[in-house]
């Protein structure tokens, strides 16, 4: 797992999920928008989601406290977290589904 960071972004090689720094110097997450954040909070946002993504770690004690402990730094519980990010792969899943059969569909049409 490696979180990475350019210019006004950071993200992570594990999820799809971002932080992007704003003109009014906080920092933002994909997944919790409406909170502004530090950049030790944003990172700490994205370590969470990296843990939570990771389904080796479902049942790893220390994972789980250190995601717990990333979400305290960010003002939520980890429930929350797990609410929102799964919400978030829900929404992401549906519209892939949806655009796969939509394109399945416009090859008989095109041709």
């Amino acid at each position: 797992m490696a979180i990475f960071h350019r210019d006004r972004t950071i993200g992570s090689d594990r999820t799809p999920e971002r932080a992007t720094q704003g003109p009014d110097g906080w920092w933002r997450l994909t997944w919790l928008p409406e909170r502004p954040l530090t950049r030790d909070q944003a990172i700490a946002g994205l370590r969470l989601d990296e843990i939570l993504s990771d389904p080796a770690l479902v049942d790893d004690r220390m994972a789980i406290a250190e995601a717990t402990s990333c979400a305290d730094r960010i003002g939520i519980i980890l429930e929350q977290a797990v609410i929102r990010l799964w919400k978030r792969t829900f929404t992401a899943l549906t519209l892939c589904s949806l655009v796969l059969t939509r394109l399945r569909l416009k090859p008989a049409v095109w041709g």
